[in-house]
């Protein structure tokens, strides 16, 4: 029996070679109760964040929404299916942005 842990599915090779085609992977993890889903979501660029922006302004479910379905790489089949699983997996990618630290200094 193997030990290997999969994420989403995925074992270690598949998800390096999602890294190759992607660029950066975040892995997301949302928890209700005892229950844990994983999502694996590539990191947005520029176009991404302004078009889900754009749509956001008029809508803030259909800009997260499409937050979701052009930064998602994998997930589990329960966020695949549930609706508000998917708003709270893309949470992760706002936490994943906020999770960068900056420093200034004037010269």
């Amino acid at each position: 029996m193997s030990t290997e842990k999969l994420i989403c599915g995925l074992n270690e090779t598949q998800i390096t070679e999602l890294k190759a085609q992607h660029g950066l992977l975040i892995e997301g993890t949302v928890k209700q109760g005892d229950n844990e889903y994983k999502a694996i979501f590539k990191e947005p660029d520029f176009k991404t964040l302004e078009a889900t922006g754009a749509i956001a302004k008029n809508n803030e479910i259909k800009g997260t929404k499409a937050l979701f379905d052009n930064c998602l790489v994998a997930a589990d089949d329960a966020i695949k299916q549930r609706d508000f699983l998917q708003l709270k997996a893309v949470e992760c990618v706002a936490n994943h942005m906020n999770s960068f630290s900056v420093s200034v200094k004037n010269l």
